[in-house]
């Protein structure tokens, strides 16, 4: 191994542990004390919630550490905005879970729900509801940069540059679901009525983040800058939900998660992901200069 790699492998794995303990020291010590259903999602969650943005944002103060401490520098941060030239993938990063998300509402719906039932909303109030979903995607990004600025930013360059693309997509994905682990086990994403729980669901998240984290590669390959990446994420974890809402008709509210029923749900993004997938390893032809 060279010095270079050497260098880059010990600099990810401090990384990694700065990550996890500043995430999982205090949502262990919470879930034992406090209890998940308070401090997270009950009537203390108010309270915590200051302490919910330091420890979801570990990956990014793990990014700043880091560097600090390995005198790395802030080179090939990420950090500028870049619109110059990437307008574009800023606009994919909000519309493509929010298409996801009209996918799975309309999904759920031809499996389990009737067209004929309608809509509560008025033309008006879907209007102002998917643009809810929009300006959502957009303002939160402060939240899921907290992540995006660690994983995308660090963890995924650092690992490329040691093990390669198909690889860092893997096992960033595996450790980017493994990272959730705690609120997992609590209920977090998919609750607790499920078999195999919880392990199940951490399989499932690291699954999950193998796919997300093919999209949110891509956009950042792309853009040579975090804030896509960090858009996107907020838009898979707020508007895209908003939007499937408005899609769901007919709908009773005790319907069982059947796998048929998941797969209906999942299947768009899944989709989505396997096209971000391709584009993310498939090789970009190399521009020559014209000859004068």
């Amino acid at each position: 191994m060279t010095n270079e790699k050497a260098l880059a492998r010990k600099r990810l794995i401090l990384y990694l542990f700065f990550a996890f303990a500043i995430a999982w020291i205090p949502w262990i010590i919470l879930n034992m004390t406090v209890g998940f259903d308070q401090w997270f999602q009950g009537d203390l969650a108010p309270s915590f919630l200051w302490l919910l943005l330091i420890s979801g944002g570990g990956p990014a103060i793990a990014n700043f550490l880091t560097r600090i401490i390995t005198k790395e520098g802030w080179e090939n941060s990420l950090l500028h905005l870049r619109l110059k030239g990437n307008l574009r993938y800023y606009l994919i990063a909000v519309f493509v879970p929010l298409a996801a998300g009209l996918l799975r509402g309309l999904s759920l719906t031809i499996y389990a729900g009737d067209f004929s039932a309608g809509s509560e909303l008025n033309a008006m109030q879907m209007t102002a509801t998917a643009a809810a979903a929009v300006s959502n995607s957009l303002i939160i990004a402060f939240n899921t940069f907290g992540e995006e600025f660690g994983w995308r930013g660090y963890m995924n360059p650092k690992m490329e540059s040691l093990l390669g693309k198909p690889t860092t997509v893997l096992i960033g994905g595996v450790i980017w679901g493994i990272w959730h682990a705690p609120l997992t086990v609590c209920g977090h994403n998919f609750g607790k009525d499920y078999p195999g729980f919880p392990w199940l669901g951490i399989v499932l998240m690291s699954l999950f983040c193998i796919g997300t984290g093919c999209f949110l590669m891509w956009l950042t390959d792309r853009s040579k800058s975090i804030f896509p990446a960090s858009i996107a994420h907020s838009a898979i974890n707020n508007g895209s939900a908003i939007i499937s809402a408005l899609m769901v008709f007919g709908v009773a509210e005790d319907t069982k998660p059947t796998f048929p029923l998941l797969l209906m749900i999942f299947l768009p993004m899944t989709v989505i992901y396997a096209l971000f997938a391709i584009l993310l390893f498939r090789k970009r032809p190399v521009r020559t200069a014209s000859a004068e």
